[in-house]
């Protein structure tokens, strides 16, 4: 299935005279970037943190952390990077599926970028299926963590930090709002967050089983050197991973949405951590090829989900998954 820009647009037109198809309803207009309406829906916006206690057959959660246009030799260079690899298993042949940016962040969630092609506003039709379908089938808690993202649900095509004046929130490294049956569902739309939720969620201990979570565009070496991002990784990642009731059977996926200057390689710098690798793979390689779709692939392996019917079906699993089997 593909579809031209023009439909996408022609989607879009629809989507913002729809309203949310749960029985919560937005109450203003989710796309708007003006201050004044964001703020007016900071009051409002509804917030959920659902939780479930699916069993996986090798984890019991998923944490996935999207970082930005950096090559792999430079990520695997950086000391914090590098710090982590050693501590889980490095995906040395691992690659992003296209570019630029939004539609990696389209196929992670959705299994396919749909010929997509820039960055554009998207906003894909309600009757394409993503990853919220299959986790929500089998009764897993889900949920995405935007850091600088003004207030849950918001559609916005980006919101400039007021104390910064840096652009550092942008809708396309958002996934799950490009796809309309999210974006027209306000229960849904609620599990959509800002970064500072996951810190109340986790003392709340009221994370859900899978996480999707973007830093801001500084924090994510978009806009700042890789240094920065890898600051950032240890700051957020190292107390998570000495936090035994966050890391029990858990799995988290550092990742990369494309490489910088390998535009056909684009092998993204990739490494698998937490309580659910064994322990004889800590500190290894491993060579097998993956791509952002294998992280679809190892969710319905895991859970043993319905596929999407894309490039899921035959994306590699992540090593883990297969060592268990």
């Amino acid at each position: 299935m593909r579809f031209s820009t023009g439909i996408y647009t022609a989607a879009l037109l629809a989507s913002a005279a729809a309203a949310p198809t749960s029985s919560s309803t937005l109450v203003v207009n989710p796309t708007a970037t003006d201050p004044a309406a964001v703020y007016a829906a900071q009051a409002t916006a509804k917030t959920e943190s659902p939780t479930s206690h699916v069993k996986g057959k090798v984890f019991d959660r998923f944490v996935t952390i999207w970082f930005e246009n950096t090559d792999f030799q430079s990520a695997a260079a950086e000391a914090n990077f590098d710090f982590f690899a050693k501590k889980g298993i490095t995906l040395e042949n691992y690659f992003a599926v296209t570019h630029p940016s939004e539609p990696n962040y389209m196929a992670a969630v959705g299994g396919d970028y749909f010929g997509l092609n820039g960055d554009p506003f998207i906003a894909v039709p309600e009757n394409v299926s993503t990853v919220v379908n299959l986790l929500e089938d089998k009764k897993i808690s889900w949920g995405v963590y935007q850091e600088d993202m003004p207030y849950s649900g918001y559609q916005g095509f980006s919101w400039v930090n007021k104390k910064t004046g840096k652009k550092d929130y942008v809708r396309k490294h958002n996934p799950a709002v490009l796809f309309n049956s999210v974006a027209n569902d306000a229960d849904r739309l609620s599990k959509i967050k800002n970064l500072t939720m996951f810190q109340q969620d986790l003392k709340a201990n009221k994370l859900p089983q899978w996480m999707f979570i973007t830093p801001n565009m500084t924090s994510d070496a978009h806009d700042a050197p890789i240094g920065t991002a890898g600051t950032w990784l240890r700051t957020f990642l190292e107390p998570l991973l000495n936090d035994k009731n966050f890391m029990q059977n858990t799995m988290v996926l550092i990742t990369f949405d494309e490489d910088s200057t390998h535009p056909k390689q684009n092998r993204a710098f990739s490494v698998l951590l937490g309580d659910a690798i064994p322990k004889n793979l800590v500190g290894t390689t491993d060579s097998n090829f993956y791509n952002h779709y294998s992280e679809i692939a190892t969710i319905e392996a895991n859970w043993d989900t319905h596929t999407l019917g894309r490039y899921d079906v035959g994306a590699n699993l992540q090593q883990c998954r297969q060592a268990h089997e």
